[in-house]
């Protein structure tokens, strides 16, 4: 199954790359996706035509094993591809780490060619968790792009976090 998804998201940037001469793509974070990205980054692609963003950020610094773009840099950093992080660093506001992921995106191609949600064991996809900040992620201003969010305190580890918006008018939203 692995290979057959890494098949179609290698399509999906193909088909990017020939449009448009370059691919934006959001990829989700955890270590489900793995063996997918194994299998992704063992293509024959034009990988400095490719900028892969995390669908969504713990708020940890850099390097920080929970932290999404550090494992979407391992497989594709040494291939040429763009691997953007969204919290450049550990910013203890969550809601400014969201602003400032916000910023970042807007330099982006919108919409993006694919978003990869995975669904974690709680049911959650792209961080959006209940809690205080649901109903701004789910029906916030359809220009945003990303937002900090802190999942339900009754969480094991509630851990602050930054995603994109999946307001239903969203573009983002219709790609997913």
């Amino acid at each position: 199954m692995a290979a057959a998804v890494a098949g179609d998201i290698g399509f999906i940037i193909e088909s990017a790359i020939d449009a448009r001469g370059a691919a934006v793509i959001a990829l989700a974070g955890g270590k489900t996706p793995i063996p997918i990205y194994e299998k992704l980054s063992s293509a024959k692609l034009d990988w400095k035509r490719v900028t892969i963003v995390p669908g969504d950020e713990r708020i940890v610094p850099l390097g920080d094993p929970l932290s999404n773009v550090t494992t979407l840099a391992k497989y594709f950093l040494p291939k040429g591809a763009r691997v953007m992080p969204i919290v450049p660093t550990a910013i203890a506001d969550y809601k400014a780490a969201g602003r400032s992921a916000d910023a970042l995106m807007q330099d982006l191609h919108w919409p993006l060619d694919l978003c990869l949600l995975g669904v974690g064991s709680d049911g959650h996809a792209a961080s959006i968790f209940p809690g205080p900040d649901f109903e701004e992620a789910v029906n916030g201003p359809k220009e945003r792009r990303a937002l900090g969010v802190m999942p339900d305190q009754c969480r094991r580890k509630p851990q602050c976090r930054v995603s994109h918006s999946v307001s239903p008018r969203s573009p983002w939203h219709a790609r997913c």
